[in-house]
């Protein structure tokens, strides 16, 4: 039976006197018996759930074999290694020009990479307030959905740690004699694209300079060796 609420008289009107209780009983519930706090709980347990699901994978970077095409074989050689170990692709180990490197779903591969004082044609070229590293970069979507890829996912690192975005000026003064830069890319899956990343730096901050790509679906970053001096 219902506690009828302090101030309610049940011999004025019953009816109203039980429904007051109903409500006060109601009112004066543990929180552990409410249904909304279930009902929270729950939801809360389901985005937990969810969060896991999708950080659960290793979106890491991945050295990509081309004698195997595929990586997942490179995946299971990577467990074999020790845990202790660095990944290659990570900026403490930056993998190798020329080598490929998968982020989940993005391949990337460094073709070459060197310094220019000035970069385009004698009409319309650029000359750089330091110097120019022009990088030629393949890239492929290996998801099955279409993605963009904008200048803005790669960046030049120097080994002050300092981070360069591309030069636009530099970039659209490419086209003019040294190549297609990547700026704005429609990337459909399994065709992959090439052209050049141009990056206007201090001459100081070129050697040992690294590169810095961003998976497309937005899980990751990989690091990779430009071999300049």
């Amino acid at each position: 039976m219902n506690q009828v609420p302090p101030g309610v008289d049940p011999s004025v009107d019953p009816k109203a006197a039980a429904k007051a209780a109903k409500a006060y009983a109601k009112a004066t519930r543990p929180w552990y018996k409410k249904k909304r706090w279930w009902l929270l709980g729950a939801i809360a347990l389901i985005v937990i759930i969810v969060a896991a699901t999708s950080s659960g994978g290793d979106d890491g970077p991945k050295v990509v074999d081309d004698t195997s095409q595929s990586s997942s074989d490179n995946q299971k050689s990577d467990n074999k290694k020790s845990d202790d170990a660095p990944k290659v692709g990570t900026k403490s180990n930056p993998l190798a020009l020329g080598k490929t490197v998968e982020l989940a779903g993005t391949r990337y591969t460094v073709n070459s990479a060197e310094t220019k004082d000035s970069i385009g044609s004698d009409i319309l070229g650029e000359t750089a307030d330091g110097t120019f590293v022009v990088v030629s970069l393949t890239i492929e979507n290996r998801k099955s959905e279409t993605k963009t890829f904008t200048s803005s996912s790669a960046k030049f690192v120097a080994s002050s740690g300092d981070e360069y975005d591309t030069d636009s000026e530099g970039s659209i003064a490419a086209t003019t004699g040294d190549g297609d830069p990547l700026i704005f890319e429609e990337m459909q899956p399994k065709l992959p694209k090439t052209g050049l990343l141009v990056f206007d730096v201090p001459k100081n901050a070129v050697s040992d300079g690294l590169l810095k790509v961003s998976d497309l679906f937005g899980k990751g970053d990989a690091y990779i060796d430009l071999a300049l001096q």
